[in-house]
Parts: C-alpha cells; structure tokens; sequence
C-alpha cells in the first residue's frame, strides 16, 4: 500500500539467552492472560530478572533513559501508596498492595532493557497480534456454536471465549489494540489483506459487551487512525475503504447480537438529565462516583488507603452496596491515595507520555507508543480497579512493549526505525 513504508521485521541471529528469556516470558504474559491469576507466574519471573539487573548491571540499565523514565512512572504511583498506609481504613489490604505493587511495574524493565540490545519489538508485536486474532476466533467459535475451542458455554449476553467465566476478554483486547494495530500497519507492507485481521479482532470487542471496552476500542481506532492520515497523507479512497470496514464490521454485529445492541441503546441514555437513566447506562457508576466523591472529602489529601473503598463507603452510609473499586481511574487514585497520589500519578502519566513522543523518532513509532501507554493508564477508564492485581498484570506489560518501541539499540539505532 502507498502509504505503508516498509519496516524491518528480521530476527537478529545474534539473540543471546537473556533476549530469548525475556521474549519468552512475555509471550507467557500473553497467552496465560485469559487465565487469571496465572499471568502472576510469569511476570513474577520477569520481576525477578529486572531486579537481578538493577543489582548486577545497574550502570548499565539506569543509562538507558527510557528505563530511568519507567522507574519515575513507578515511583509516581508507588510512593503514594506508602504516604496512604498513615492513614489507611484497611491497613492490611492497602500495605499488602504497597508491597506487590513496584513489582509488576518492574517486569516491564526487562522488556525494554532488550530492546537496547536487539530488535526484539517486531517479534513482540506480532505475539501480540496473534494471541488478539486468536482470542477473537475462538470468541466468535462460541457465539456462532455455542461454546468455544476449550467447550467453554456462551452465556447468551456476553461473550467471554478464552477468560470464560470472567468478562474481561473485550477490555483486555481493547486495551492491547493499539499495539495490534502497530503489528498490523508494520505487516501490511508486505500485503494489504493483514488488514482484514483487524475487523475480527474488533467485532469481537463489541460482541463482549463491554461499554468501556468499546469506548478505549474506539478512542484507540480514532486516534491510531488520525495519526495514520497526518503522518502519511492518505488518499481519501483509503479512508474511506477503511472506515466503511470497520462501521460494516460492527453493523453486522449489531445485527447478529441483539443483547450488545440493547446494551450500545442503554448506554445512550447517559445524555438524559436523570440520575436513575445515568445510572442504567453506565451499570450504576453514577453511585459509586457518589459515594467515591463523599471519601475524598474526608480524607481529601493522603486519601483512605489502597482498598479502603469497599467497606468505608458502606460503614459511613455513602453506599448501600459493597462496590469493589470506583470504576474510574482518576477517583480510584485520589479516594485512596488523596491529592497527592493524584497530582503525582498525573504528573508521572503525562511526562511519560511526553517523553515517548519526543523519543519516538519515526512520529508513528511514537504515536503507537503514547496511545499505547495513553489508554492504558488513562485517568477516565471505567472497567477495572487501578490497582486490582488483574490490572497490573495487563496495563504494565503494555507500558513494557509501548516504550521498548522507542528506545535506542546499542548500535545506536532506534527501535522501531523503519527502512524503505
């Protein structure tokens, strides 16, 4: 296609064993995602081998900045955490999440220390690609028949495929999509039909019924598309081709789903000026945002401790259920951790970002990276809990992948660099 050019996606044949290590253990983190707690086992590894770094080569690893910056964006959300157990509600939850939390964070060191030394993000890329198409297949298996590849039932509202019984297949998809959409553009040179793998990938998304999955699944396509149609100059033939793709793609699934297209008209109700259709469309956030805004007045500036929310809400009568987390990023972050998390886990979100952008070198390589890093630590997402272990598990490897892409090899090119 015109506007791809072309990029290097040979395997060094001078891989030593900690790259082929690495590579391994993230590909691990990949395919045991589905699982649950499994992912721990291999990012476990991966922790332990960027703390073997730290203490054996640490010149070495804190000379790359990219590393230095990762160690920042830890530190960042870490030390607040600790600030928080002075006056944290549930003590032993939020101290036992002080101390497993810098070592997710830390398994994504590795991933980016080997990218200095090989060009390991093509091979990466494509894991990720493939374990996305993969899931995808498997997922619409079980919608067309049933049940899926593992004989996993189809519940008959949302599809779950590999991470049955959890419903987390649709945002853990959406969030990897900006990287799988890297993947695809760096294929596509090759031939343009590696597009087509696209649109399984994300009438899968929408068929999960996730509305947050399809909200990062959109603010991703919007974005990673902008930036295609800037760096490139696409002619409007391509644009069009590709956006009649993706609305047919997702038509059809409308079509077929009837239970995602009740869920996509609920949602719409979020405009009506009323607390009881707000709460319908957004799966009864708008209480749980209440409730959250209630504890950050109590505490406005260390905030209640990491996993103080569930019990403290309904011990103060701001909530008469036992939400689990706040359903948003940026008020998970302050009720726990008060205006000072707050201020740093902003402070060290955008900084980051600004340093991938102006490390990028090729703007798509760098565009990837921000977007990448962008929805996965966004400050407005509504699934997960900031800082559940399941989350960790995905939102890191992201950031380890995202800012390995542009980081500079030890022969001093730029990972990530493209040759036409």
């Amino acid at each position: 296609m015109p506007f791809l050019p072309k990029t290097d996606v040979r395997i060094s044949p001078k891989w030593d064993g900690w790259s082929w290590s690495i590579v391994g253990l993230f590909t691990l983190v990949i395919v045991t995602l589905p699982f649950g707690r499994s992912v721990n086992a291999p990012l476990a590894l991966l922790a332990l081998v960027a703390i073997w770094l730290l203490a054996t080569r640490w010149k070495e690893v804190l000379g790359r900045p990219a590393i230095r910056w990762l160690l920042v964006l830890i530190a960042a959300i870490w030390a607040p955490q600790l600030l928080a157990l002075l006056g944290a509600e549930n003590f032993d939850r939020a101290l036992n999440t002080a101390a497993y939390y810098p070592f997710y964070g830390l398994a994504a060191l590795p991933v980016v220390w080997a990218a200095t030394r090989h060009d390991v993000t093509p091979v990466l890329l494509n894991i990720v690609l493939a374990a996305s198409l993969f899931w995808a297949i498997d997922g619409l298996i079980q919608f067309f028949l049933g049940s899926n590849l593992l004989g996993f039932p189809y519940n008959e509202r949302r599809l779950t495929g590999m991470f049955h019984p959890n419903l987390t297949m649709g945002v853990v998809m959406a969030q990897l999509l900006p990287l799988v959409l890297e993947a695809t553009r760096r294929l596509m040179h090759r031939h343009w039909a590696w597009g087509v793998a696209l649109l399984p990938i994300l009438m899968t998304i929408v068929l999960t019924g996730s509305r947050s999955a399809m909200l990062v699944m959109g603010l991703a396509v919007l974005a990673y598309g902008g930036l295609v149609v800037w760096r490139y100059r696409v002619r409007w033939q391509w644009i069009a081709a590709a956006v009649l793709g993706v609305v047919l793609a997702i038509s059809a699934v409308l079509a077929v789903s009837p239970q995602t297209r009740d869920r996509v008209m609920v949602t719409a109700k979020v405009f009506d000026m009323d607390r009881e259709a707000f709460n319908a469309a957004t799966a009864m956030r708008g209480d749980v945002w209440i409730a959250g805004w209630q504890l950050v007045q109590d505490a406005p500036w260390t905030g209640v401790g990491v996993r103080g929310f569930e019990a403290l809400a309904v011990d103060r009568g701001y909530s008469e259920v036992r939400y689990t987390h706040l359903h948003l990023f940026a008020m998970d972050v302050q009720v726990s951790t008060g205006l000072v998390g707050l201020a740093a886990y902003l402070l060290g979100y955008l900084l980051f970002v600004a340093f991938l952008w102006r490390s990028g070198g090729d703007r798509m390589v760098g565009g990837a990276s921000v977007i990448a890093v962008g929805l996965a630590l966004w400050p407005l997402n509504t699934h997960f809990g900031f800082y559940a272990s399941y989350t960790l598990a995905v939102v890191w490897p992201i950031i380890g992948l995202a800012t390995a892409l542009v980081v500079r090899r030890e022969s001093g090119k730029r990972v990530g660099d493209q040759v036409d």
